[in-house]
């Protein structure tokens, strides 16, 4: 919390924030791209590396494979072609492993019984020891060579070829592979085997070249025969004991059988899998003179390491470096704002009303300078709007005062006395005008035209505040200055339209309702110009408006004339009138009070006294509109007739 609040006090100390996060962010996209393609390229140079020790190893075996096939062929045709005693045979074997020094031993193996006077086996045979050159008869009952794959396998194919490795104990006793070539006599002008000779190598120079060469820090290479025999292996329990077959079933690692099948299949490539849990790497490429393959194994995730290390260096030498950035952006930038801290002291002085306070010295041409002749001019300007603001209060003030009067004054116009009549048994009546302003243009009145006839009369002025009280007051004058003389609703009312459409340059208009009761009789004579239709309340419950007019409001045709229709009351029947101002009541979610909620409460609420009845319709408009903003004056009469004998 203590380190928020600092943040929230210290503008510099946001800014650094800012810059420091911005600089953070630029680092961690560059150390992305950075390790992105660092990673690619690594990657792309390991496997590289790869291929070009493994293909190196591979010329170095085949170096020494070559010059023995060829050697090979040369003794063949030599066989093939003269003929040699045995001594001749012993000497050419020695001759081909003092010739060879990669050679450790060399046979010529001849058929059972080639050499009658020899015996069932002769296979003169040469081999190293130590510095000398020894030589023997490799076959016998112990050694039966006819039944070695280096022996049948030629012969059955015809074909030259490298055995499996094994280790031979006749005649080199050590792990080798034998280069083996079938050789053939014409015995009776018939082409037959004669024989093999087998070139013998020593596989001890070249597994421990192989086992040699490192690759990362725990990459290793090996070798498989062509049948998938490790001939060298960082294991040694799986040299010359396991092929990569067996193997991959004794892990149960499937993956693994089928690298050995693609390392079969194909001449190079790469391939990677999961060996001990382990994600590896894996390059091969197979010796085009045996079919042998050799492999270098490396996990994939020590390509890697050397740029993860470089990005450690990197993360902090940038976390100390955007630590220092802040720490002097930071002094910097609070150098820079002392001024504004000046600023901020005028500020609350002239907030104190003291506008002519000074405000600090700007020697430089930047945006402290605009700052303070911005802030000169407020203090400008401030001090003539609070001048204007008096003056304009004292208007206002005023203005309130002449409204507070013209209010009372409209107010005072309207009956306000209830009950009006408390000597007519025959009727009882009340009536409300809430305006929407200090002053409003709705009407109501009621009045005694003679002692048995009762006028009363609701009126809506277009507009609102002053020029539509103006207009209302025109109105309730006019009414009370013409019914005495006219005494019919019709009369009335066409007297109102020709004086208020005289010289009507404002084009106000007033939609107004006009009744006459006859109290003896209950007979009711009204006119309705364009308001709203009143609603009759039987004693019953029974609630039916009145049929809508045809005629247009007062004030719009000075020639226009108005009906008048006749209703008998009944006793207890009950009048409701109203202006738009009730139906039209919205709430916050622009919904009208509407007709049908106002004839929904009267029928509810029939047999309650006017003033009751007018009571309960504006606590339902209130609820209707929950405290939203009354946009229509509202005003309600209701009358009820009781009958002359009551």
């Amino acid at each position: 919390m203590k380190i928020q609040f600092n943040m929230n006090k210290s503008l510099s100390l946001r800014i650094a924030v800012y810059v420091l996060s911005f600089c953070m962010l630029l680092f961690l996209l560059v150390l992305l791209v950075f390790f992105f393609f660092s990673r690619k390229q690594i990657e792309e140079m390991t496997l590289k590396n790869a291929e070009i020790i493994t293909s190196k190893s591979a010329m170095d075996v085949e170096r020494t494979i070559l010059p023995i096939i060829r050697v090979a062929q040369n003794y063949k045709w030599i066989l093939e072609n003269k003929q040699q005693s045995s001594a001749e045979l012993y000497e050419m074997t020695r001759q081909v492993v003092e010739n060879n020094p990669d050679v450790i031993g060399s046979a010529i193996a001849f058929e059972p019984n080639f050499f009658e006077k020899e015996g069932l086996y002769f296979s003169p045979y040469s081999y190293r020891e130590n510095d000398s050159i020894k030589s023997m008869q490799l076959g016998n009952a112990s050694y039966d060579y006819f039944y070695m794959d280096w022996y049948q396998i030629p012969v059955a194919t015809g074909k030259s070829g490298w055995s499996e490795p094994y280790h031979d104990t006749g005649g080199g006793n050590s792990l080798m592979t034998t280069y083996s070539v079938p050789f053939y006599k014409n015995v009776n002008n018939e082409k037959k085997i004669a024989g093999v000779i087998t070139f013998d190598l020593s596989l001890n120079k070249f597994t421990d070249s192989v086992s040699s060469l490192k690759i990362l820090e725990t990459g290793y290479a090996t070798v498989l025969s062509a049948n998938g025999t490790f001939v060298t292996h960082p294991k040694k329990e799986l040299i010359m004991n396991q092929t990569i077959f067996s193997y991959a079933s004794e892990i149960n690692n499937p993956e693994l059988r089928e690298i050995g099948r693609i390392i079969q299949k194909e001449n190079s490539g790469y391939v990677s899998s999961t060996l001990n849990g382990v994600e590896r790497m894996l390059y091969f490429k197979k010796l085009s003179s045996s079919n042998w393959s050799i492999a270098v194994v490396f996990p994939k995730s020590e390509m890697y390491l050397p740029l993860h290390k470089i990005s450690i260096i990197l993360i902090v030498l940038v976390c100390i470096g955007l630590l220092l950035l802040a720490v002097i952006v930071s002094k910097i930038i609070s150098r820079q704002i002392i001024p504004l801290r000046h600023f901020a002291g005028s500020a609350r002085e002239i907030a104190k009303g003291n506008f002519s306070n000074q405000l600090p010295l700007i020697k430089r041409n930047d945006e402290l300078k605009d700052l303070h002749n911005s802030f000169e001019y407020m203090q400008r300007k401030l001090t003539q709007y609070i001048e204007d603001l008096k003056q304009t209060a004292i208007a206002k003030e005023k203005i309130e005062s002449e409204l507070r009067i013209a209010r009372e004054i409209q107010m005072g116009m309207i009956p306000k006395i209830f009950p009006p009549f408390p000597n007519l048994i025959e009727i009882d009546l009340y009536a409300t005008l809430h305006p929407a302003k200090e002053v409003g243009g709705d009407l109501y009145d009621f009045f005694m035209l003679d002692e048995n006839h009762i006028c009363f009369a609701i009126g809506d002025v277009s507009g609102k505040g002053v020029p539509a009280s103006l207009f209302m007051a025109v109105t309730r004058t006019l009414l009370r200055s013409v019914a005495p003389d006219q005494m019919t609703t019709r009369g009335i009312v066409n007297s109102l339209n020709k004086s208020l459409s005289t010289n009507n340059d404002s084009n106000m208009f007033v939609t107004f309702f006009l009744g006459i009761i006859e109290l003896n009789t209950g007979i009711m004579t009204y006119t309705n110009a364009g308001h709203n239709p009143p609603v009759l309340i039987h004693p019953n419950g029974e609630v039916k408006a009145f049929e809508m007019t045809k005629d247009i409001p007062v004030g719009v045709f000075e020639t226009f004339e108005y009906e008048e229709k006749t209703l008998r009351l009944s006793d207890n029947d009950k009048l409701f009138l109203y202006t738009d101002g009730v139906t039209e009541a919205e709430n916050k979610e622009e919904e009208f009070y509407s007709e049908k909620r106002l004839i929904t409460m009267l029928s509810k609420n029939y047999s309650l006294t006017p003033k009751d009845l007018i009571s309960v319709v504006s606590g339902d408009v209130a609820l209707h509109v929950n405290e939203n903003e009354q946009s229509d004056d509202i005003t309600m009469l209701s009358i009820v007739y009781y009958g002359s004998k009551r």
